[in-house]
């Protein structure tokens, strides 16, 4: 039977994670552990003694989890009080609780698209009665969107309430994603190989691959069929491929005259691909064809590992690249491209926070540095100075992973967070041949949303979610 809640009502439950809809308003409850805190001030988050009575066990749902946290429901004024253990609460104003809504009448059930504006809802909304019926939080409420009359109920689940949201953008899990930071010696003795056929199937080894693409940013796919085409059959099964200017796919070979670096057979350093494009690709697939000849070994490393060196042994440095901005462009007849992005692309944080987004890197295909021509002598001198400290940073031996691709194997790799560089080759004897094409990044995070909702077990192993990065990407 359901129980009217005017008064506060407590239920006992194993952990009270973040409310999504606190997360939704991007600011932390601070109750559990530390976690990805954008900013805004959409809720209120605070701690004290607020006036509730001790719970009983007759107000314990019998579909609640067990022993642990109690947890507390109280309809104020303007918001809905949450209470946890520790008499730690957080308020969830109404017009955030009502926009938060998922019943047939607000969303389709069908498209799962909305039946309603945020501009419809009336800002001095306030919740009418709570009912509990042992598994959701019901809810009505006066002054609500007229067109839905006065019997609308919104129905929200514990989890809603107190985990993050499955459709929270980036916040869910996957820009806080428990990265996993690696130089020469980790990437030697843990890279992940997958082979073709399983990577080509639902289940647990593809599932894990994409754990550890999500947490390092690089991982080989081996036992392809020899055909030109497998490289987008790869990628397709992350997303849709990218289309660009290169086309669906391109080929890495030594052509005549070559229109970019990569189509020579010269030495070519660390760099990311399409930073002068306002979306450069998200993923990287490079698939090795044929590669008989000497030289043309492929090189990795980890930005991310070297931004947080450069954090925790030379604070300024770090900080100057994050403020640091880079023109990049490719200028051809047919093409016209260019862009500009900082080094260090960070999300500025409540509490002073910047965690690093992406990084963005490319020597090759930079433009001028005419914005320079303001600045001062002392500042023009400290940029320099750290893109030459970040430079030798990602160019030591201990950074590196290198190896050479065989015929039938394809590294897949995070485009603004891994680097990668080839050495010179010499086709004089032998041939070197890559197939290579793009995923965006929306593409893959929305594959790694629905692989952890299909098999959340397989995501949680190994931790990921706990970020193993210093303070300026902790969270």
């Amino acid at each position: 039977m359901a129980r009217l809640l005017r008064a506060p009502f407590q239920l006992r439950r194993l952990v009270t994670p973040f409310p999504s809809l606190l997360y939704r308003c991007r600011y932390s409850t601070q109750v559990g552990p530390e976690s990805f805190v954008p900013g805004h001030n959409t809720t209120t988050t605070t701690t004290g003694t607020p006036e509730i009575d001790p719970p009983s066990r007759n107000q314990t749902p019998e579909s609640s989890k067990t022993a642990g946290e109690w947890t507390s429901f109280r309809m104020e004024e303007t918001a809905l009080r949450v209470t946890t253990t520790g008499s730690k609460f957080s308020v969830i104003r109404y017009p955030v609780l009502r926009d938060a809504c998922k019943c047939p009448r607000c969303v389709d059930v069908h498209s799962k698209q909305r039946n309603f504006r945020t501009s419809d809802i009336d800002p001095f909304i306030r919740a009418r009665e709570l009912k509990w019926d042992g598994e959701s939080l019901q809810v009505t409420w006066d002054n609500d969107i007229p067109d839905l009359g006065r019997d609308h109920v919104s129905t929200f689940t514990l989890d809603q309430l107190q985990t993050p949201s499955e459709h929270h953008r980036r916040v869910d899990g996957f820009s806080n994603r428990g990265r996993q930071l690696w130089g020469k010696e980790r990437m030697q003795a843990q890279q992940h190989w997958i082979t073709f056929e399983e990577y080509m199937q639902d289940g647990k080894p593809f599932a894990r691959a994409m754990r550890e693409l999500a947490r390092v940013g690089l991982l080989f796919v081996k036992d392809i069929p020899d055909s030109r085409e497998m490289v987008e059959k790869i990628g397709q099964r992350m997303g849709p491929i990218r289309n660009t200017f290169y086309g669906s796919s391109w080929d890495v070979r030594k052509v005549p005259e070559a229109k970019n670096v990569a189509y020579t057979s010269q030495f070519l350093g660390f760099h990311m691909d399409l930073m002068y494009m306002n979306e450069p690709p998200g993923f990287q697939l490079l698939h090795c064809l044929r590669n008989s000849c000497e030289g043309g070994e492929s090189l990795f490393a980890d930005t991310f590992k070297v931004a947080n060196d450069m954090f925790t042994s030379s604070r300024t440095e770090y900080e100057t690249l994050a403020e640091t901005w880079l023109n990049y462009e490719y200028l051809h007849k047919d093409h016209a491209y260019s862009n500009s992005w900082p080094v260090f692309e960070t999300q500025k944080l409540r509490h002073g926070k910047r965690p690093i987004v992406h990084v963005n890197y490319s020597p090759p295909f930079q433009a001028p540095l005419g914005y320079l021509k303001r600045k001062s002598p002392g500042e023009i001198k400290a940029k320099l100075a750290a893109l030459k400290s970040f430079a030798h940073r990602l160019e030591e031996e201990k950074n590196i992973f290198e190896l050479k691709l065989k015929p039938g194997e394809c590294v897949i790799f995070e485009n603004r967070r891994i680097v990668h560089a080839r050495r010179q080759f010499n086709t004089a004897e032998g041939e070197r041949w890559l197939a290579g094409t793009y995923v965006d990044e929306d593409a893959v995070i929305s594959r790694w949303r629905t692989l952890r909702a299909q098999d959340p077990t397989t995501w949680k192993t190994g931790d990921l979610g706990s970020s193993e990065l210093e303070d300026p990407n902790k969270q």
